[in-house]
């Protein structure tokens, strides 16, 4: 498991994932591994497939352009088939060491992120990945939608004079506690009802696996809890923050809230001493909430997906 680990950090730099995390899905019993191995033994490409879903094809850069990764492409979606699936998706499945196929380039929209100051992109990032794909009949799945890993580096973050605990026109922005969960699901419920489940685990309210929950309370009643935000500080990396699974109820929307609850949360992790906040596995229209407060696309990904 350590040879497959250390494939996969050779081959994506780009994608941000904890190390117990990514241990775990590549250990995963009900995988199937596909190896290919240089003259000396030593890995260097591999397969992970797991149900119709291949978390993982990469090949070292020194052995690509010889057929290794199309015949582990092959053997894969043979697997696949043969389970007796219609199709395959790269990337997220039941779980994912990366969302989709990182990439350069927008995949399907025609926006222009860079041209609204929300794109940095990492040095040595391509489209070659997602090309290999594309040739072998594999589509982008979220139709007209990109994907992409957003980041922020702390000192360049300038405070607006709000932090934890204030309230601000109206509404006080806190940190919750296990007596807030049930506000916290009808909130959640309303606004997007898929994101309720990230918020019902406990550990996030005493502070015991670095993870928070950042909630907008109607200052009027004390209790309407009317926007979330999830806060982790360290889980995914040393020094590393993020925000993510914002959410605000349908009737009070248009005032600020999410705004205020990322830019509040970005500066709780910088108070803290982090020197970056990320946001991963994220979607068009996001990218202005998240670029307001000074976040860059960093990483685009293909969901890439093929009817077999």
């Amino acid at each position: 498991m350590t040879e497959l680990f250390e494939l996969y950090k050779r081959n994506f730099p780009f994608v941000v994932r904890e190390e117990r995390k990514v241990l775990d899905i590549l250990g995963d019993p009900d995988n199937r591994i596909l190896e290919k191995r240089n003259a000396d033994g030593a890995l260097n490409g591999a397969c992970v497939v797991h149900k119709n879903t291949v978390y993982m094809l990469c090949v070292d850069r020194e052995y690509r352009g010889c057929g290794i990764g199309s015949d582990l492409l092959r053997q894969a979606e043979a697997f696949i088939r043969d389970a007796g699936y219609e199709d395959v998706s790269v990337g997220a499945g039941d779980t994912y060491l990366a969302p989709g196929v990182p990439t350069s380039c927008p995949v399907c929209t025609e926006e222009d992120y860079a041209g609204r100051g929300v794109e940095q992109l990492y040095g040595g990032l391509t489209d070659g990945a997602a090309e290999f794909f594309r040739k072998r009949g594999y589509v982008h799945s979220w139709g007209n939608c990109d994907c992409f890993d957003m980041r922020f580096p702390l000192t360049e973050f300038v405070s607006d004079g709000h932090s934890v605990g204030d309230t601000v026109d109206g509404i006080t922005y806190r940190f919750a506690s296990a007596e807030d969960i049930t506000e916290i699901k009808k909130c959640t419920d309303d606004a997007h009802e898929n994101f309720t489940k990230y918020y019902l685990d406990t550990s996030k309210y005493d502070g015991s696996n670095g993870e928070r929950v950042l909630i907008a309370v109607d200052a009027a009643d004390g209790t309407t809890v009317c926007g979330t935000l999830i806060v982790c500080a360290e889980t995914e990396g040393k020094g590393l923050g993020s925000v993510g699974c914002t959410t605000v109820r349908h009737d009070y929307r248009g005032r600020h809230i999410a705004v205020n609850m990322v830019r509040i949360g970005t500066g709780y992790l910088k108070e803290i001493g982090l020197t970056d906040a990320y946001l991963g596995y994220t979607y068009t229209g996001l990218d202005r909430l998240y670029g307001y407060s000074g976040y860059k696309i960093c990483t685009y990904y293909m969901m890439a997906k093929k009817q077999l």
